[in-house]
């Protein structure tokens, strides 16, 4: 049984690793999905390997534009007719510097997007789903570098970034559960990407790495993927305002 058949998603970054896991799980549990990002050939790439061009839609956009978000749902809407579900997916991070060393301009690129662009596509997306008879789902991509910081290793304005994203993922489920939309938030710990697979060609630095988690290996796109099947489907149903995390044990232990 697929548990999202006629549903209908905007999966934002899902060019990236974790995005196109999020969009080929949704796709795979009966989902149209729309797919946002800056790339066009990242996301031509992530609709190929959804294996449904009948139900993917890629839409190329900066989120920290009002006039693309807008553009991107009514493209949504158009070929769709409505909007579902909306995973706040897409995020950037900087190298770990310093704070006192961290430029504006560093600043300003996690401020918008992993800040500002959640809440243009939130925004975007709200009274869409005000209007459907069976509500909404958001979910927002964090980190566990949101609810802790690591010993040197200094991220803070990435790590308030996305402190925010939590609280605003909290809010939007007191302020709109009164028209049946879901808010919840995931905190993925380190996730094979192509920032960390250079680590893992060591073995050495592997295993290290490896051995920080209590089930003693790091995670993958598609752990993230299943954590998201599970909040936007009527499993999760009596689930809002949540902060799920996702992280092989870590932040349990330390």
């Amino acid at each position: 049984m697929v548990l999202l058949k006629g549903k209908v998603a905007i999966v934002t970054g899902a060019g990236g690793g974790v995005g196109r896991a999020i969009v080929k799980r949704l796709v795979s549990e009966g989902c149209k999905v729309a797919l946002i990002g800056r790339n066009r050939e990242r996301l031509a790439k992530a609709a190929d390997e959804a294996g449904d061009k009948k139900n993917t839609l890629t839409v190329a956009a900066d989120i920290t534009k009002e006039a693309e978000v807008l553009s991107a749902v009514e493209q949504t809407l158009s070929s769709f007719d409505k909007i579902d579900i909306l995973v706040n997916n897409a995020g950037s991070i900087n190298d770990p510097v310093c704070f006192h060393d961290t430029t504006e301009d560093q600043w300003s690129e996690l401020v918008n997007t992993n800040l500002i662009g959640t809440f243009q596509m939130t925004k975007g997306v709200i009274p869409v789903m005000m209007n459907n008879k069976a509500g909404g789902n958001i979910v927002n991509i964090s980190s566990v570098l949101g609810i802790r910081s690591i010993p040197k290793v200094p991220f803070a304005v990435y790590g308030a970034t996305k402190a925010g994203m939590i609280m605003f993922s909290k809010s939007i489920a007191v302020e709109y559960g009164q028209y049946g939309i879901r808010s919840n938030c995931i905190a993925p710990s380190t996730i094979r990407s192509s920032m960390i697979e250079p680590y893992l060609q060591d073995e050495n630095a592997k295993k290290v790495l490896e051995s920080t988690f209590p089930l003693r290996r790091i995670g993958e796109p598609e752990d993230v993927a299943g954590a998201v099947l599970y909040l936007v489907s009527d499993d999760a149903k009596w689930v809002t305002g949540t902060l799920l995390v996702v992280d092989g044990g870590v932040t349990a232990k330390q």
